[in-house]
């Protein structure tokens, strides 16, 4: 029999001790939550695939296949790691929209294949993109289906610009209003990066795309996200945050498995709540906290305290119990910096870096992009070979200025997508 599953805290500070001179310092917290137990994966899943099956998406990009293909491919292939009792609805837009499977269990997985192999042969007018509608439709197979210990999860696929981008928006917060998490997918480049963006906040998920130009992305994308959603453990997790008098905490951000802002509520005083949204039952994840810790004598005070609820996917609620935070005063001077604490400081710095880049990109202010895309690779290069990567990305930014002064909306993704990229350890 397995163990109930559980969520274990660890915390530390940014520094062993602290010395403020003036009225407040600003400071950092590391906060690591370790799932144990639940194996069993209790978790349903309740997946809605949304696919634009528009004109631009028979189109091959040199590879011999069209996209549409390479994503039907994908998706057969990675929902062979769903439970069988996990099912699965599909939602073919374009012009238009259409419910192709009804929520379906994954043991009729003849069935379920059957429909993604005929994708492009169900009465959707291909002359038009209609993500809403896609949205929509989904929302309504998703809610029809949902229930406790399930996680509620649409998937959205899309190749070009959109029609209806305020009723997209409208629907993405009704879904984190409801507790259906929003994932939103772009293929190629033709799409609009800032909406499906906005899409993914509001729909408290994540947005990512496909490079078309290489004939395994689509594969590569929906193996890891599957992955993912099979592992589930831990439904509408949140951490609950409760300072003591004088202690501010003015932001919280996961840092582990990838840099996002996280949104916080304040439903009484010194009382704050971080939505985490699902968690993995067999992936540790991180979040720093931003303080700002005022005077205190000498000696080690209790500067707040942790707690996390979570739904272990019997609909009933959970908690780690609380835990302190804790934090030693000592006027002589400060302490050393935790390695660990400061490694994640440097990579949210980078992912805040990158935030400003493409605010030049898309401002066309090229003097104020080449100065940042140049912070962004001297900042690299003292990290070291973990930072490689956005290294290699903030000179090929350098170069496309350099060449045209313009950076090509691939290298602009890239950058993004690589920025938000943490390394575990």
């Amino acid at each position: 029999m397995s163990s109930p599953p559980k969520i274990h805290i660890e915390r530390m500070m940014y520094r062993s001790s602290i010395a403020v001179a003036g009225e407040s310092a600003a400071s950092y917290a590391l906060v690591k939550l370790i799932p144990a137990g639940g194996e069993g994966g209790v978790v349903g899943l309740n997946l809605a695939l949304v696919l634009d099956v528009s004109g631009s998406m028979y189109e091959e990009d040199g590879t011999g296949i069209s996209r549409l293909k390479r994503v039907q491919d994908a998706a057969r292939s990675a929902i062979q790691k769903l439970k069988p009792t996990d099912s699965l609805a599909i939602v073919a837009f374009a012009h238009n929209a259409q419910l192709v499977l009804e929520p379906t269990e994954l043991s009729d997985m003849a069935k379920v294949e059957d429909v993604i192999l005929r994708i492009d042969m169900f009465d959707v007018d291909p002359g038009g993109t209609s993500m809403d509608q896609g949205i929509g439709t989904a929302l309504s197979a998703i809610e029809a289906n949902a229930g406790t210990g399930k996680l509620s999860q649409m998937l959205v696929l899309t190749d070009g610009e959109t029609s209806g981008e305020q009723n997209c928006r409208t629907l993405a917060q009704q879904m984190a209003e409801k507790k259906i998490r929003l994932d939103v997918v772009g293929v190629g480049t033709e799409w609009n990066s800032s909406l499906i963006k906005d899409l993914a906040r509001l729909g408290q998920g994540d947005w990512g795309y496909i490079d078309v130009n290489d004939v395994n992305a689509a594969a590569r994308f929906f193996e890891r996200k599957i992955d993912e959603l099979a592992a589930a453990g831990f439904l509408q997790v949140e951490m609950h945050l409760r300072p003591m008098k004088d202690i501010k905490i003015k932001r919280v951000r996961q840092v582990v498995p990838e840099i996002k802002e996280l949104a916080t509520a304040e439903p009484e005083e010194r009382h704050l709540i971080a939505q985490l949204g699902t968690l993995e039952r067999d992936k540790a994840t991180r979040y720093i906290l931003d303080l700002s810790l005022p005077r205190r004598p000498d000696g080690k005070f209790n500067i707040a305290t942790v707690e996390v609820s979570f739904d272990p996917g019997s609909g009933r609620r959970d908690t780690t119990g609380t835990v302190p935070l804790e934090v030693q005063y000592t006027s002589a001077g400060q302490g050393y910096i935790n390695a660990e604490v400061a490694r994640h400081i440097d990579e949210v710095q980078i992912f805040e870096l990158n935030k400003n880049l493409q605010q030049a990109i898309a401002t066309n202010n090229q003097q104020e992009a080449q100065r940042v895309a140049q912070t962004i690779e001297k900042k690299g290069e003292v990290m070291g070979p973990r930072a490689a990567k956005k290294t290699m990305l903030a000179r090929q930014v350098l170069q496309e200025l350099n060449a045209g002064g313009r950076v090509s909306k691939k290298t602009q993704l890239a950058m993004e997508d690589v920025s938000r990229l943490a390394q575990e350890g």
